[in-house]
């Protein structure tokens, strides 16, 4: 499979079906391919970074920024300019504290690692805590993104749409409400809302009518698995629990984001574990699609499950990444003789050859369906 310098792909296998016809066809034909995707009744998403690019900075920029104000001495091999992986250092770090702690080292030391974990994690969290109402492009590509999804899945009775994003920003759960969309976190409660994830098996019925024999589903009907977290998610001390807050609160310890969880969530791993349960558990029931935007494939956990679902001959796998990413590239490689796999991307204009197929707004216009109608 070799890397493809202009137009779109969409290799299957190392088949480029695409390869050949007009940019406006290759659109056209990725817009049906994709549309009927939508009306698998497990539909499954999985959104990454990429999705509220332009609004939130990217994470290794966020790194690099607060790298300079690091103490030297708990930086280790993250001290490399080119090592951008925040993630990554944060649980480094926790992981070393922890080290340090039983070991009885100094409290100097300990000190230098503690201050160096509460400096990038409050830079992380801040990065994260921007104007929404001011980022209204990416709100809008949010909201077009849902409508596109329920508009294409139309009146009849799917199962609800799973959402699983390792993103820690709202702009899903903002895009859902300016949209209208009932949709489930995990969350049970409205002035103390609290973790049980639970909440995920119930499903929204409309009784508007209550003397029919039988009540309606609501289609427009999202389940949101927030798989690392989000900026809203705090443990609480007191009662032991994982609560969402307002973000007003300015409790940086305590927010719930994965690479740096709480000490006192180190056993049971809540809410983590239940949340790549559910990931799992979807991802593995029959007819199941996932489609994957904004994602360059750095988590191996979440990987391994992908690959797990793959030897499902009834699971479908839809990449929308750049083949010059190593890591997009390294596990499509690995999988691409698997006839239940996709990748898809390359450059949607003429005008401006530019690696932007796979983008968020281009995603969009594919199940919007505009070059079809034309």
């Amino acid at each position: 499979m070799s890397q493809v310098s202009n137009g779109l792909y969409h290799f299957h296998g190392d088949q480029n079906v695409v390869e050949g016809i007009p940019l406006k066809e290759q659109r056209k034909e990725i817009g049906f391919f994709i549309r009927r995707q939508l009306l698998t009744n497990n539909l499954n998403f999985l959104m990454g970074s990429g999705c509220s690019f332009s609004a939130i900075p990217s994470m290794g920029d966020t790194f690099k920024e607060v790298k300079p104000k690091l103490n030297t001495t708990a930086m280790g091999r993250y001290i490399d300019e080119d090592n951008d992986d925040i993630e990554d250092y944060l649980n480094w770090l926790n992981t070393a504290l922890k080290f340090l702690e039983e070991a009885s080292e100094s409290k100097e030391k300990i000190e230098d690692f503690k201050m160096n974990f509460m400096m990038t994690k409050e830079a992380l969290i801040d990065s994260i805590k921007v104007d929404y109402e001011a980022n209204m492009p990416v709100m809008d590509l949010y909201r077009d993104f849902y409508n596109e999804v329920f508009s294409a899945r139309g009146n009849k009775d799917y199962s609800p749409v799973n959402i699983f994003t390792t993103n820690y920003d709202l702009f899903n759960e903002m895009a859902l409400e300016k949209s209208n969309i009932r949709y489930s976190n995990g969350f049970r409660g409205t002035i103390n809302r609290v973790f049980d994830p639970s909440e995920f098996q119930f499903r929204l019925v409309d009784d508007l009518n209550r003397y029919k024999d039988k009540w309606s589903i609501v289609r427009k009907f999202v389940k949101l698995y927030k798989i690392h977290g989000s900026i809203d998610w705090y443990y609480d001390l007191k009662s032991q629990n994982v609560m969402q807050k307002s973000l007003t609160d300015n409790d940086t310890e305590n927010v719930l984001i994965y690479p740096t969880i709480n000490k006192h969530l180190e056993t049971q791993q809540t809410p983590y574990s239940e949340l790549f349960r559910e990931f799992t558990t979807n991802l593995q029931k029959s007819n199941s699609t996932l489609i994957v935007l904004g994602y360059g494939f750095p988590d191996q956990h979440i990987n391994q499950l992908m690959s797990q679902a793959l030897s499902n001959e009834d699971f479908t796998l839809i990449i929308f990444g750049d083949l010059s990413e190593e890591k997009i590239k390294f596990f499509f490689d690995k999988h691409k003789n698997i006839k239940n796999i996709h990748l898809i991307g390359g450059c949607f204009s003429e005008d401006v050859p530019f690696n932007d197929g796979h983008h968020f707004d281009n995603i969009v216009r594919y199940m919007r369906g505009d070059d079809i109608n034309d």
